[in-house]
């Protein structure tokens, strides 16, 4: 047979060269990377730019809403100049910790909630334990009969 067809020339062809000529385009694939590197390269540059240009914005801001030193009051030896509010929590986990032992306190102990009116808070597990004893305190509520009743008894 001395006519080849289709992938039987094909197959010749690749045995001769050092690698598969049907399978991948060297041509598109390059193309393809240097645009994806130029997408790269111009997306870096714009965020510089733009990161340059509002960086020295924000700066000038900054230092014109800062009061100048001279209409500032002097102060007193051992006094802190605190930011305007809201601040910033300098140790969360301090002040959780001091939240926590002010709960337990007021859960904990005795104490006057408005000693004229004869108010008293008691210790939780107290509170719990006269509960369990004595039931919650209940007020007697007059009973009235429904509009509709009334009227029923009165036939």
């Amino acid at each position: 047979m001395a006519h080849k067809h289709g992938h039987e020339a094909d197959r010749g062809q690749s045995e001769n060269k050092a690698y598969e000529t049907r399978d991948i385009k060297l041509r598109p694939l390059v193309v393809f990377t240097a645009g994806l590197a130029v997408v790269g390269i111009v997306t870096y540059l714009v965020i510089f730019v733009l990161l340059r240009l509002f960086g020295g914005q924000a700066a000038r801001e900054d230092a014109q809403m800062a009061p100048s030193s001279v209409s500032r009051p002097a102060l007193a030896p051992g006094e802190e100049r605190l930011p305007p509010e809201p601040r910033i929590q300098a140790a969360p986990a301090a002040d959780m910790g001091a939240l926590r032992r002010e709960e337990d306190a007021i859960l904990t102990t005795y104490a006057w909630v408005d000693r004229q009116a004869g108010v008293v808070r008691i210790p939780i597990d107290v509170a719990m334990q006269q509960v369990l004893e004595e039931g919650f305190p209940v007020t007697p509520v007059p009973v009235q009969a429904p509009q509709g009743e009334t009227k029923k008894a009165e036939k």
